[in-house]
């Protein structure tokens, strides 16, 4: 190694604080555009999704500026402490009301993606530890610092300005879908809360066979493709049967709390629920709470 060539302790370091970074900014992602804000009752979920992006920066520039190994270690929890509450929470368990409820390695894109610089944020710092590298490693200078404080704020602070939406504590209102249903065309209205009707009723049917697409007679049809409903809004007419034919490798739900699920739909199969009381009623994929749609059911 010559004189002018970085340690290969830092190089590591700053790899990580790299990874740790990206991974800030997909949790900021995940509460501002996919909208975990809202994926549970619990308030202080979306605050932790928030907590964990800026947190992120705080470790990443730490990584950079020190060598000292509790600095590393914290680098390693930071990344270790995500993967856990990724798995926690993919296993069934609840973790601030929330819950993935669905199979392990079926989280969505960003989350991955968290996981996976979770992982290379590790790796890199635990090599770090070996002995020739560590001795040979020295802190960094105030000018690589600084840049390294001027990215992470311009990255954190420029992204949540960009992302944060006009209005905090709804999502927007979606699209609107125009359905015919058994000859009659009716128009939607957006909506973005689930109705509570009285005495409601709505019939649902669990996951179909896998490979089974075709929507039951007289139903409308929504697909499941790429993490999305594409019918965001849906309207139809009393005593429809909505079906939702899942197009992702991923399973998936359509589920409105006390008001109908369709269980969990394998890849390529289909969900299927029927609406025999007017009203509104908005729905989630249980497992991947960022996707959202809507039926309003008229008559």
């Amino acid at each position: 190694m010559n004189s002018t060539s970085l340690p290969v302790g830092r190089v590591l370091r700053i790899i990580a604080a790299v990874a740790i970074l990206i991974s800030g900014i997909v949790h900021l992602d995940l509460y501002f555009n996919a909208d975990y804000r809202f994926a549970s009752p619990d308030v202080n979920f979306g605050r932790s999704i928030l907590l964990n992006g800026f947190g992120a920066g705080i470790v990443a520039i730490a990584l950079v500026a020190r060598k000292e190994w509790f600095v590393r270690l914290a680098g390693i929890g930071y990344a270790l402490s995500t993967i856990v509450l990724f798995w926690y929470t993919h296993s069934g368990h609840t973790f601030l009301g929330f819950s993935h409820g669905g199979p392990v390695f079926e989280p969505s894109p960003q989350a991955q993606l968290s996981v996976i610089m979770g992982i290379i944020a590790i790796v890199a710092l635990a090599a770090s530890f070996v002995p020739a590298i560590d001795a040979a490693d020295a802190p960094s200078g105030l000018p690589v610092v600084g840049v390294a404080f001027t990215i992470t704020a311009i990255a954190l602070i420029g992204l949540t300005l960009k992302w944060k939406p006009d209005d905090a504590t709804t999502p927007s209102a979606a699209p609107t879908t125009t359905v015919a249903t058994a000859g009659t065309t009716t128009d939607s209205t957006p909506a973005t809360t689930a109705a509570t009707t009285a005495g409601s009723t709505v019939d649902t049917t669990a996951g179909s066979t896998a490979g089974s697409t075709a929507p039951a007679t007289g139903g409308s049809a929504v697909s499941i493709k790429d993490f999305k409903f594409d019918a965001v809004d849906l309207t139809v007419a009393k005593g429809t049967t909505v079906t939702w034919t899942n197009g992702d490798k991923q399973a998936h739900t359509a589920t409105s709390s006390g008001n109908f699920d369709t269980g969990s739909i394998a890849a390529g199969a289909t969900g299927t629920a029927t609406f025999d009381t007017a009203g509104t009623f908005a729905y989630i994929c249980s497992f991947h709470p960022f996707m959202k749609g809507t039926i309003t059911v008229t008559g």
